[in-house]
C-alpha cells in the first residue's frame, strides 16, 4: 500500500515537472484576467473557488486522471488571479484627492527625472501639512525649474498636487496604474522655492534607501566629471541606470535606429556584464592547473557571476526590468552550479514564474512581454540550430570572428522579429530600419561598449576610470553616428494605429503557441496573429476628441488630413496621444471657428460628417439648442438633471468629462458612439474613484 502511494506521488511529481511551462502559462492567464476585469474581484471568493478546485483535482487524480489536467489549469488560473488581487491589495497606499490643492510638503528627494527644461522630483514624503499621517502618501512626484538640490537632500516646499492622472484617451497609457504600484500618491508642480531643512523624521529603512541612492547618484556625478561631455549622459545611463542626463536628440536617434533598448538596463546588459565576468574568471581559473583538475571551475565562476549580477542590480537602480533580468541571470548560473542545462525553455519558465509572483503587474508591461518574447524565440531558434549544426575541429581566429558575427546577426534578427509585434502594439510605431541599425551597432555595443563598462567598474576604486570612459565614449559615438544615419533615411519611423484592448492578450498567447506548440497549435497561433493585425487596421477610428479640460478637436481624414481645434495650445499631450493611436505622426492644425463652424457668443454650430453639432458656452438656451441637432457638447458647464431630461438629443457636458475623463466620439451612419478614458477603470484600486458618490 505504501509502495503504491510512493509510486503515485513520484508519478504525479514527474507529471507536474513535465507540464511546468503549461502551468506558468495558465498562471499568467489568470493574472492577465485580473487586470482585464472591469471590477475588483473578492479575495474571499477567489480563495473559496481555489479550495473547491483543489478538492476536485484530488478527486479526479485518483478517479479520473485524464480529466485532472484541465481542472488543474483552471486552478492555476484562479491562483494567478488571486495572487494579482492580493498583490494589488498589498500595494495600496494613501492617495491625494483627485482635485488640485496647495500643500506644504516635507521629505527627501528620492530621484530626479528629466522633463524638458524642467525636472521631476520623486519625493519620499515625511509630512504633508493638513493631512493625517495615516492618510499621507508614501511618495509624490513634482515638477520644478529648481536645480539647486540633489538626490537625498531633505527639502520643504509648497506644491499644487492631486492624485495621479488617468489615461487621456480610451485604452491609452494610464499613469495612475504605474503610480499605484510604485506607491506614488500624488502628482503636481512646485509653486514655491524649495528650502533645505533638517531631517527630523527619517526611519531606518529610509537611511538604507538614502545610502543606496546617494551612492548611485554620487557614482553618476563621478562618471559625468570624467567621461567625454558628448556621451556622458549615455554612459551614466548604461553604468547606473540613471537617464536624467541623456540628451533628447540621443534618445530620438536611438529610437529611430531601433536601438532604444540599450538605454534600459535589462537582460542584454545584465547578461553581458555578469557573463563577461564569468568568462574572465573561468579563463583565469583554468590557468591554475591543480585547481582546474580537482574542481569544476565553472561553478566557482558562476558564484562570482551571481555576485556580479547582485552588484549590478544595486548600482543600476533595481527597476522591475532589471530585477527580471537579474532573476533570469541567477537561474542560468544556478543551473551551471547544479549541473543542469543553463539555457532552456524550463529556465525561462522558472524566471517568468518568479517574476510574475513578485510583480504580477509586470505581465502587462512592454518590458516583460518584449524581453521574454526575445528570450523564448532565441532559445527555440538556437535549439533547432544546434540540432543541425555540424561541429568541426579547432578554428582559427578568422573563423571564430565569422561565427561570432553570424551568431550576433541571427540574434538581432530573431530578437528584433520577436519583439517587433509587441513594440508596435504598445507604442504604435516601428523603426523601419531597426534591423539594419542593430546589425551595424550591436557588435560595437557587445564587443566594445559593454566590455569597457566592466573595465570602468574595475577602475573606479583606484581612480583610473578616465581612460576606460574615454574609450567607452568612442564606442558610443560610433553607435550614435549609426543611429543618426538610420534616422535620416526616408520613413525611418512609421506610425501604425492601435488596436482593441483584447489584442495584446490574444497576440501574446498566439506568440507562445507559435514558439512552443505542436504543428497544429503553431498554425492556429499564426492564424490568430494574422487576425489580430487585421483588427488593428480595420477597426474604426474616432472622429471627435473632447479632452478632460473641455477642449474639442475634430479629425478630418483624407489626402490632406486636418485636425480642427478650438485653441492650438491646449490639450497638446492628449491630442498627440489621440493622433498616435490612429497611426498619425503630425497633421495640419486649424481652428474650427474659422472654417468649420458658425460661432457667436453663445457657442458654435456645425455640420460634421453628416451630423449636426452644437458646442454651447451658455446653457440658458439649452432647450432651443437641442432642437434638430444630433449632438450637444457643453464642455465648460454641467447641465442640470431637468434640462438633460428635456433635451432629447445626445449631450456631453462638463460633468461627464469630470466623471469619465476624455471622450472619443465615433460617427457611424448618422449616429454617435462614445468611448471614454475612465469608463472601465472606476472600480479598480489604482483608479481614484471618480464614480464615488
Amino acid at each position: 500500500m505504501w509502495g503504491f502511494r510512493i509510486d503515485f506521488l513520484e508519478n504525479s511529481l514527474s507529471w507536474l515537472q513535465r507540464q511546468f511551462e503549461t502551468f506558468v502559462i495558465a498562471l499568467g492567464i489568470g493574472i492577465g484576467t485580473y487586470f482585464a476585469l472591469p471590477f475588483e474581484p473578492s479575495l474571499v471568493l477567489i480563495g473559496i473557488l481555489a479550495l473547491v478546485l483543489v478538492g476536485v483535482c484530488f478527486f479526479l487524480v485518483v478517479k479520473r486522471p485524464k480529466f485532472a489536467m484541465p481542472i488543474m489549469l483552471i486552478l492555476l488560473g484562479v491562483l494567478g488571479l488571486g495572487r494579482a488581487a492580493w498583490h494589488s491589495d498589498a500595494a495600496q497606499r494613501p492617495k491625494l484627492p483627485d482635485y488640485e490643492r496647495s500643500y506644504q510638503v516635507e521629505g527627501w528627494i528620492k530621484a530626479i527625472e528629466k522633463s524638458g527644461p524642467r525636472q521631476r522630483w520623486v519625493i519620499a514624503v515625511d509630512e504633508i501639512q493638513g493631512i493625517e499621517p495615516l492618510e499621507t502618501p508614501d511618495m509624490i512626484r513634482v515638477t520644478t525649474f529648481d536645480r539647486s538640490f540633489g538626490v537625498t537632500d531633505y527639502v520643504q516646499f509648497r506644491a499644487e498636487l492631486s492624485s495621479p492622472p488617468g489615461p487621456v484617451i480610451p485604452g491609452g497609457y494610464n499613469p495612475s496604474f504605474r503610480a499605484y504600484f510604485q506607491k506614488v500618491g500624488g502628482y503636481g508642480f512646485m509653486v514655491s522655492k524649495p528650502q533645505s531643512v533638517e531631517n527630523a523624521a527619517s526611519i531606518q529603512t529610509d537611511r538604507i534607501a538614502k545610502r543606496v541612492t546617494r551612492f548611485r547618484y554620487g557614482l553618476a556625478d563621478r562618471i559625468r566629471e570624467s567621461a567625454p561631455e558628448a556621451t556622458a549622459g549615455l554612459q551614466v545611463a548604461l553604468l547606473t541606470g540613471i537617464r536624467t542626463w541623456v540628451p533628447e536628440q540621443h534618445t530620438d536617434a536611438l529610437r529611430a535606429g531601433g536601438l532604444a533598448h540599450i538605454l534600459a538596463i535589462s537582460g542584454l546588459h545584465m547578461g553581458l556584464v555578469a557573463g563577461s565576468i564569468y568568462a574572465l574568471v573561468i579563463t583565469f581559473l583554468v590557468r591554475i592547473s591543480k585547481l582546474a583538475r580537482r574542481m569544476d571551475v565553472r561553478k566557482i565562476a558562476a558564484v562570482v557571476g551571481i555576485i556580479t549580477a547582485c552588484i549590478y542590480l544595486m548600482v543600476s537602480g533595481a527597476s522591475v526590468a532589471t530585477q527580471r533580468a537579474f532573476i533570469m541571470t541567477v537561474i542560468v548560473f544556478l543551473a551551471i552550479i547544479l549541473d543542469r542545462q543553463a539555457i532552456s525553455i524550463r529556465s525561462v519558465a522558472v524566471a517568468a514564474f518568479i517574476t510574475l509572483y513578485i510583480h504580477p503587474e509586470a505581465l502587462i508591461s512592454p518590458g516583460f512581454q518584449m524581453s521574454f518574447a526575445a528570450v523564448i524565440a532565441l532559445v527555440v531558434v538556437y535549439r533547432e540550430w544546434d540540432k543541425r549544426r555540424i561541429y568541426t575541429g579547432r578554428k582559427n581566429w578568422a573563423r571564430r570572428l565569422v561565427d561570432n558575427f553570424k551568431g550576433l546577426t541571427v540574434t538581432s534578427v530573431v530578437a528584433g522579429g520577436a519583439t517587433a509585434g509587441f513594440g508596435v502594439l504598445h507604442f504604435n510605431r516601428v523603426a523601419t530600419f531597426g534591423l539594419l541599425g542593430n546589425l551595424l551597432a550591436m557588435p560595437i555595443f557587445t564587443f566594445w561598449v559593454m566590455p569597457m563598462a566592466i573595465v570602468v567598474y574595475l577602475a573606479l576604486p583606484f581612480g583610473l576610470e578616465e581612460g576606460p570612459l574615454w574609450l567607452m565614449g568612442k564606442g558610443i559615438e560610433l553607435i550614435l553616428f549609426i543611429s543618426n544615419w538610420v534616422q535620416n533615411l526616408p520613413s525611418a519611423i512609421k506610425y501604425l494605429p492601435s488596436g482593441p484592448s483584447w489584442i495584446m492578450g490574444v497576440f501574446g498567447l498566439a506568440f507562445i503557441g507559435l514558439c512552443l506548440g505542436r504543428i497544429r497549435v503553431k498554425w492556429a497561433s499564426l492564424a490568430a496573429m494574422v487576425v489580430c493585425w487585421i483588427f488593428v487596421f480595420v477597426q474604426p477610428h474616432p472622429d471627435i476628441r473632447i479632452g478632460e479640460n473641455g477642449s474639442v478637436a475634430f479629425w478630418q481624414d483624407g489626402e490632406s488630413p486636418v485636425l480642427y481645434v478650438d485653441r492650438k495650445n491646449t490639450d497638446r499631450y492628449g491630442r498627440r496621444e489621440f493622433l498616435e493611436a490612429m497611426g498619425v505622426e503630425a497633421v495640419e492644425t486649424k481652428n474650427y471657428k474659422d472654417s468649420l463652424a458658425q460661432c457667436d457668443a453663445l457657442g458654435c454650430r456645425m455640420k460634421f460628417h453628416g451630423i449636426k453639432i452644437n458646442i454651447i458656452a451658455d446653457p440658458t438656451e439649452i432647450i432651443d439648442d437641442c432642437q434638430n441637432v444630433d449632438l450637444v457638447i457643453m464642455p465648460k458647464r454641467k447641465l442640470g438633471a431637468r434640462a438633460k431630461r428635456l433635451c432629447k438629443t445626445k449631450v456631453i457636458d462638463a460633468g461627464d468629462l469630470n466623471k469619465l475623463g476624455a471622450h472619443s466620439l465615433f460617427i457611424e451612419g448618422g449616429s454617435v458612439r462614445t468611448r471614454t478614458a475612465r469608463q472601465r477603470l472606476a472600480k479598480r484600486p489604482w483608479h481614484n474613484g471618480y464614480n464615488d458618490p
